[in-house]
Formats: C-alpha cells, structure tokens, sequence
C-alpha cells in the first residue's frame, strides 16, 4: 500500500459513489484503479495478434487458457 495526496474532480468521485454504492473515498478510488485495470487488460488483449495455421485455426500455439485464467484471477482478486 501506497499512501499519497492526490487533487481529485470531488463531483465525479462523489457521482462514482453514488452510481457504485461505494461508501468511502478510498474504495472508491481502488475500485476505479481496478475497474481501469481491467479495461486496460482487455484492451491489450484485443491488441494481439492472432495466429492462423495452414487449416485455418485462430490460435496462437503459445496460447495456454488455464495459465491465463488464473493469472487473470489472481491479479483481479
């Protein structure tokens, strides 16, 4: 954990609050860190290349769902 001052929009924090049920500022603010996190993976993710073999597949051979699928879990848990 990391504490630090910050200058923040105080009616859009307040807008998150509300929209969310969030009851204090730094939920708040950790729910909006994770939230931008996690568009941000799935960005990257669209950003990828796709590899396509001689049958036509779209798959990358690298490619291991478990290995992401846990890895996904474990970061947005």
């Amino acid at each position: 954990m990391v504490k630090t001052t910050i200058e923040l929009d105080e009616e859009k924090l307040k807008r998150v609050m509300q929209l969310t049920g969030i009851k204090t500022r730094k939920a708040a603010i950790d729910f909006a860190l994770t939230e931008a996190e996690r568009i941000a993976a799935i960005d990257s993710f669209y950003q990828k290349t796709f590899y396509v073999d001689e049958a036509g597949s779209i798959v990358d051979p690298e490619y291991d769902v478990l290995t992401q699928r846990n890895e996904d879990q474990s970061r947005f848990s």
